[in-house]
């Protein structure tokens, strides 16, 4: 026990100190906080687009300005020289000329330095107008108009099956469970795409450099296997921890701040569907995801031979973590068959079960199944793959990983045949 601590110290504080644990812990917070400082300065010089109106109809100027609003003014003008003044003096952004005879039509012109017009809006507010007029030539009442252009409303309601009942589900709520398991998934990969190629790193680096012998005299493979498997998740747990400080004091300074640049997207969350069972399911097929890619790290970084042939160990790593990735992000927008049976296998579960479950595809019962497919999956390969580490961290083999891996298979059959017995 004490020499597994003594690993476990060793691979702890080496990566601690280390610029790559640095950078893998500072570089998710740079880019978050490039891309809120964007998103914030985005809200902040989003000003309002003034457009001058010129016309003779005075329904028209009065529908136009009770259409303004925070992001589009409209301002009446008495001729379109005036208000062209008014644009080449920058105080408009754009000049809406409307003529009514013979029929109505408008042109626009546009100020290629000043803040965006939305032509949407305009048109719409233009159709809107244009309706009205007609209906007056044809004298129908405001009744008969609204009858008219009355559109059916449709009721939308989603709904999950849950022990063969029916269970409402709003889109807000199953919104925000689809994005807090795609979160997850998004840890999920980051996390083992940084640690698990630390921990191939580590072996392969102490393999390669012939100084493995050394350090397997004084002590076991299997007290070395988990001294860095502690460390690694050590690791882990130290950046999860500055992550949760860093998110709170942000949450803190977001509400002093007199605009909040989130209460916008805070609208459409609703956080009623992010229950305390999602959160504890999330966290635990974390850990159990990033923990069973260590250990597929730790035992292809095992069958390397030298320094060289490190990148190829982290290969599967990374492909693997890919296709669950793409399985989550998929999976959010819709399921089927095949995708329903990876979200049950290990490796691939891991970043797409929980997208499902926020999403409402499936019930807690399939969650919590899959989560203990998993547990037992990584029971089953840590000691596998326990076993293969003792055999290959002291095997060299010069023809690649998969002669190496051949090798340690049959090294392993070889052991577990019975000694004959000497007469």
């Amino acid at each position: 026990m004490k020499k597994m601590d003594v690993i476990f110290r060793q691979v702890f504080f080496k990566n601690l100190k280390s610029k790559t644990w640095l950078w893998i812990v500072l570089g998710p917070l740079v880019l978050a906080a490039v891309f809120g400082g964007v998103f914030w300065l985005m809200n902040q010089t989003n000003q309002t687009s003034k457009i001058g109106v010129v016309t003779s109809s005075p329904a028209l100027t009065s529908t136009l300005k009770a259409s303004s609003d925070d992001d589009q003014r409209y301002i009446s003008y008495s001729s379109t020289a005036a208000a062209k003044r008014a644009m080449a003096d920058e105080e408009l952004d754009g000049v809406l000329t409307i003529s009514t005879q013979p029929t109505t039509h408008a042109s626009l012109i546009e100020r290629t330095d000043g803040n965006g017009v939305n032509q949407t809006q305009l048109q719409s507010i233009l159709a809107q107008a244009h309706t009205k007029e007609v209906a007056a030539q044809l004298k129908l009442s405001t009744t008969q108009l609204q009858s008219l252009f009355a559109t059916p409303q449709l009721a939308t309601t989603s709904v999950s099956v849950d022990k063969g009942k029916l269970v409402s589900r709003s889109a807000k709520t199953q919104k925000s469970g689809a994005m807090v398991g795609f979160i997850l998934g998004m840890l999920i990969y980051t996390f083992v795409i940084s640690y698990a190629s630390m921990m191939a790193q580590e072996i392969g680096t102490e393999k390669g450099s012939r100084i493995e012998e050394s350090i397997l005299t004084a002590i076991t493979p299997q007290a070395q296997f988990f001294g860095k498997l502690l460390g690694i998740l050590a690791l882990m747990a130290v950046q999860m921890a500055i992550y949760g400080v860093v998110t709170l004091a942000g949450g803190l300074l977001l509400q002093r701040l007199p605009k909040n640049p989130l209460s916008s997207l805070m609208t459409n969350i609703d956080l009623s569907g992010i229950s305390l069972n999602m959160l504890i399911f999330s966290l635990v097929f974390f850990f159990v995801g990033t923990l069973t890619y260590t250990v597929l790290a730790a035992l292809t970084g095992s069958l390397v031979a030298n320094q060289e042939q490190i990148g190829q160990a982290t290969t599967p790593i990374v492909m693997l973590g890919m296709l669950g990735y793409f399985g989550a992000l998929i999976v959010a927008g819709g399921t089927s068959p095949i995708l329903n049976i990876a979200s049950y296998i290990p490796f691939l579960s891991t970043m797409m079960m929980p997208v499902r479950l926020g999403a409402g595809q499936v019930t807690a019962v399939a969650g919590w199944s899959a989560l203990g497919i998993n547990l037992v999956f990584l029971i089953l390969f840590t000691w596998l793959t326990v076993k293969f580490y003792q055999t290959n961290v002291l095997s060299y083999s010069d023809g690649g990983m998969l002669k190496a891996f051949k090798r340690s298979w049959q090294l392993q059959r070889a052991a577990r045949k019975p000694k004959p017995v000497k007469s």
